[in-house]
């Protein structure tokens, strides 16, 4: 059973999701890999990370190397969207399109999460 914490990233990323979707006139379509698809078919992954201005502390985009990838195999693209929480909602702080094939991320061992390699992105090397 999740922890408090983990359904409240959950809500959170659900609707930073949803914030994304409406900006950029997304149609949601969840795989594996992608979130959503452009209205030209382009697949879409949505990363969300959290912004603490209390205590100065900011969550990071979780990127896996098997679906970035296949990603940039497809010609897709990240919105990545940082956010701060508001009771049971968000503010939306930033949101930007990024091509897949544009980041050259370090990847490393996940610990068998998702069978891959992963990278975790600070929200000042996207904004």
């Amino acid at each position: 059973m999740p922890t408090n914490r983990s359904k409240k990233a959950a809500r959170y990323g659900a609707l930073a999701e949803r914030a994304a979707r409406e900006r950029y006139g997304l149609e949601m379509e969840h795989t594996s890999w992608y979130d959503a698809k452009t209205s030209d078919g382009t697949p879409v992954e949505i990363k969300a990370a959290m912004l603490n201005r209390a205590s100065g502390k900011t969550g990071r985009f979780r990127v896996f190397k098997r679906y970035h990838k296949k990603l940039i195999d497809e010609g897709g693209v990240y919105v990545f969207v940082c956010y701060t929480a508001r009771g049971r909602g968000i503010r939306i702080a930033r949101m930007r399109t990024v091509d897949a094939s544009c980041l050259r991320l370090k990847f490393y061992g996940a610990g068998g999460h998702r069978e891959s390699n992963q990278a975790k992105i600070p929200p000042e090397k996207i904004f």
